[in-house]
């Protein structure tokens, strides 16, 4: 995704592409789509999609208000925060932390990528 004026990406069905292109490159079955939805969804009402783990069961979101970095796997049927794991408290902004930890990712959202000046569409370990 080009970014123009020094701006980030910010076209959500381009987002919703990059995402199911992710799941269908790495999940096998038929339902990428709605875990796609799922994560953007979860992204709407506040948590921040940050990533996609390696292995792309896993979402990393930030919490803006609690300022935390977690882990929170996911499938078909959503989101389970129930599950999730802390990556880091106290946070004012991930770029640092996708920065250090982009070659680990199976794929990085798009403002992210541009902020931390990561070339190419996706990130892949």
């Amino acid at each position: 995704m080009g970014t123009e004026q020094g701006e980030p990406p910010s076209d959500p069905t381009a987002l919703f592409r990059d995402v199911v292109s992710t799941l269908r490159e790495t999940r096998r079955g038929v339902y990428q789509h709605r875990m796609a939805q799922a994560l953007l969804q979860k992204d709407a009402n506040g948590s921040r999609l940050v990533a996609l783990s390696a292995d792309t069961e896993r979402a990393v979101f930030f919490n803006p208000a609690s300022r935390t970095l977690e882990l929170v796997p996911f499938d078909r049927e959503g989101t389970h925060e129930d599950d999730a794991e802390v990556l880091s408290r106290r946070l004012s902004d991930p770029a640092s932390w996708v920065e250090k930890h982009a070659g680990t990712l199976a794929w990085i959202h798009p403002h992210f990528r541009w902020a931390c000046g990561l070339d190419g569409e996706c990130v892949r370990p």
